[in-house]
């Protein structure tokens, strides 16, 4: 298939305020009002100036042979054993970038630089999660195209998680069209802007879905772990 553009109005993002509140501490010990009040100031006005944009892509693949690789349109991914072991089912997967604009990062990184460092993460945190529901979104419409086709898809994974290099990003990157997501890559493959995330999605008759992925994870020290901030 086409690429397919994904775009979204400010007015639909929604961010889990409870989750931004357990990544603060609150499973720890109450976060005061002071501190509340200043997520849903900052949930208000990142999910404003964000500029969310993205792209998907379905992408048949073959079968592999060495069990180490994932080859989809000739590009050959080492995504390491705790993924492969997840994908070796699909025969079919979705490529994808999405991204969150620069706003979030921007009024982060203001926040940051004059000393509001508590609003300045609040706001980084903010940022995150909406681009996560943005990603949670694409795995959606792709849960959604497979379900038509009788097959079903895996966890979204991403270069930089469960041991994939995030130098892999490269590849990724040319199976996607990045003019129509607005995402750019450096020379270190950090996504730009900032609130950016790219994966894949595994589709078959035979994939499972996990509704818990940290118990697959290595990343022990992951600020997303067990939380629903982050889905990787």
């Amino acid at each position: 298939m086409d690429p397919e553009k994904f775009q979204a109005d400010p007015a639909q993002i929604k961010v889990d305020k409870q989750a931004i509140l357990s990544l603060l501490g609150q499973s720890e010990q109450p976060v005061d009002k002071y501190t509340i009040d200043l997520v849903d100031r900052y949930i208000s006005r990142c999910t404003t100036e964000a500029s969310l944009k993205g792209v998907y892509v379905w992408r048949d693949s073959v079968p592999q042979e060495s069990g180490k690789e994932v080859l989809i349109d000739g590009e050959r991914f080492r995504v390491g054993h705790i993924i492969i072991k997840e994908l070796k089912n699909a025969t079919a997967f979705t490529v994808f970038a999405v991204t969150a604009g620069p706003g979030p990062e921007t009024l982060a990184s203001e926040l940051m630089s004059r000393g509001n460092y508590l609003e300045g993460f609040i706001a980084d945190l903010v940022g995150s999660a909406i681009v996560e529901w943005a990603a949670e979104q694409i795995h959606r419409i792709v849960r959604t195209m497979a379900d038509a086709k009788g097959m079903k898809v895996t966890n979204r994974y991403s270069p930089g998680y469960c041991s994939w290099k995030v130098n892999e990003q490269q590849k990724l990157f040319r199976l996607i069209p990045p003019e129509q997501c607005g995402i750019t890559l450096s020379d270190s493959n950090l996504m730009i802007p900032v609130k950016s995330v790219s994966g894949i999605i595994g589709i078959g008759p035979g994939v499972t879905f996990n509704e818990y992925p940290c118990e697959v994870c290595p990343m022990k020290n992951c600020k997303y772990r067990n939380t629903k901030a982050g889905s990787h």
